[in-house]
């Protein structure tokens, strides 16, 4: 998301791109990315879902490699996380050694988001039907792990797949 947001700041080639194609109301009157307004216009849209993601996965993919780049150059580190929900649908998978898939039964997920985003229960589930299904992500994956359960045993999980790095 970090990347994203650099890659769509004011001004940047991407932003004027998102512009160019979804109209001026896909910015805020400060010229910055109105968030929710674009995800009310792709999401329920395949075509328009498709057009965004051409613009903007390029760069975020470039952004996330050039970051990559930069930590191995200074050396030091053993492991490098990318936190990127959308690295296999943006064909990002052979940029990183390994992925782990974090997934949560179906009601648990569309009840987190709307917690956290203020949506309605139809616009998490329209989200939902743009991303990979669960089961081809879990199929890409090294590690899956389950976060049904709360934070505590999803950490139990994590500090086990972390033990097994033997770093």
């Amino acid at each position: 998301d970090e990347v994203a947001r650099e890659v769509t700041q004011p001004g940047s080639p991407v932003l004027r791109e998102i512009a160019a194609a979804f109209g001026p109301e896909a910015l805020r009157p400060d010229g910055s990315l109105d968030r929710p307004k674009l995800a009310g216009m792709v999401f329920g849209d395949q075509q328009a879902l498709a057009k965004l993601n051409a613009l903007t996965h390029p760069s975020i993919m470039a952004g996330i490699e050039r970051r990559l780049r930069q930590l191995g150059e200074r050396g030091g580190t053993a492991v490098a996380c990318v936190v990127a929900p959308l690295l296999l649908e943006a064909g990002g998978r052979g940029m990183v050694d390994r992925v782990l898939v974090m997934t949560a039964e179906e009601s648990e997920r569309v009840r987190r988001v709307m917690a956290r985003d203020g949506l309605s229960e139809p616009e998490v589930r329209a989200r939902m039907a743009a991303q990979m299904p669960p089961a081809a992500q879990v199929r890409e994956a090294d590690w899956v792990v389950d976060t049904t359960r709360g934070i505590e045993a999803a950490r139990r999980q994590l500090e086990c797949i972390w033990a097994g790095l033997g770093l």
